[in-house]
């Protein structure tokens, strides 16, 4: 009996030792997972009229959770986007109708206990505008887009294209701007490798080698936005690059030797332009270079290029109100080869 004595205040102790580990205040259960049921909703999109709320589906064990919006530095708080927490497992996503003339977006971050925090994104398209806008990099011959592609072929940017719509599409079509619907009538030389895209985007179309000696031509691209008037561009390919060329005065189809003095008054700029023909079988580059090298000119006072049909056409870009100017202009075959030297001179004040 004494034995007994001694043992029940021993399991007392025992029990009150228990007992003094327990805190009444934090007696909650631990979070240990945290997840979007569906992968897919991190990223939420809405349409920008009267969009309909979406309900994110929370993989948990937790009892409650937060939601709260990720601020990049300088970034406002997203008015325009209600989001609540319905319960520990569902969190409604309401943003309002998007007025503005962009695309918007917001980051929120949902958290419970301390396991990982889950993040998704926000983003609202904008309406399409009542009168879109479409132009492209290229400039208009007589009011119709060309573009010549290298003869090297590859994927080729053949513009950047502006517009205010949401999104801008291109497909083959014929002269008339028609879509081509025979694929046996699409063309054989090129395809389009970007075919659609939001503004400041690149239409890159990839050509194929041209190791013909005439030029491939007879592709056409329109260019869609919106309600926008479409644009069509002729697709050309250069042929492969010249070993010689002759150039010729576009008057009298003289032949001209190389180290041509072309000379402009100092007022002249695009009205005053000079044109010369060329021949040969086969393409050149056009380069503005500093006086007697091959030194090009990052930022010349003096246009040269080469038009659609092979003719060279220069001009001086800018009235002179200075000394005068000079600088040499070459066309250049394969190998980096000069085939021919211009020596622009204009007049100074």
């Amino acid at each position: 009996m004494k034995k007994m004595k001694f043992l029940i205040p021993a399991f007392a102790l025992v029990a009150l030792t228990f007992a003094g580990c327990s805190d009444d205040g934090d007696d909650q259960p631990v979070v240990t997972k945290l997840a979007l049921a569906d992968p897919a909703q991190a990223a939420l999109t809405f349409v920008a009229t009267s969009p309909e709320a979406q309900v994110i589906a929370l993989d948990t064990d937790a009892s409650t959770v937060t939601v709260e919006q990720v601020l990049a530095e300088g970034e406002e708080k997203a008015e325009w986007c209600v989001v609540t927490v319905q319960s520990a497992t569902q969190i409604k996503v309401a943003p309002a109708s998007n007025l503005t003339t962009e695309e918007r977006t917001a980051k929120y971050r949902i958290s419970a206990g301390t396991v990982t925090p889950v993040e998704f994104t926000v983003t609202q398209d904008f309406p399409e505008p009542v009168d879109a806008t479409l132009s492209v990099d290229l400039e208009a011959e007589y009011g119709f887009y060309s573009f010549m592609a290298p003869a090297a072929g590859g994927d080729v940017t053949v513009t950047t294209v502006t517009t205010n719509a949401h999104l801008w599409t291109a497909e083959f079509c014929d002269f008339m701007g028609d879509p081509i619907t025979d694929e046996e009538e699409l063309p054989t030389y090129c395809t389009l490798k970007k075919s659609s895209g939001v503004n400041g985007d690149a239409l890159i179309v990839n050509f194929l080698p041209n190791t013909q000696s005439l030029m491939q031509s007879g592709a056409s691209v329109k260019i869609s936005a919106g309600n926008a008037e479409p644009i069509v561009i002729s697709l050309n390919q250069d042929v492969p690059l010249a070993t010689s060329l002759t150039v010729h005065d576009m008057d009298s189809w003289d032949e001209l030797s190389t180290n041509l003095p072309v000379n402009f008054a100092k007022d002249a700029t695009q009205t005053a332009k000079q044109e010369f023909g060329t021949d040969s079988e086969g393409s050149f580059l056009v380069k503005v270079v500093t006086e007697g090298t091959s030194e090009v000119v990052a930022e010349p006072w003096l246009y040269a290029e080469r038009d659609y049909m092979g003719n060279v056409i220069i001009y001086p870009e800018t009235v002179n109100t200075g000394a005068e100017r000079k600088l040499d202009v070459i066309l250049v075959g394969e190998n980096n080869k000069e085939l021919f030297r211009m020596k622009v001179t204009q007049a100074g004040a």
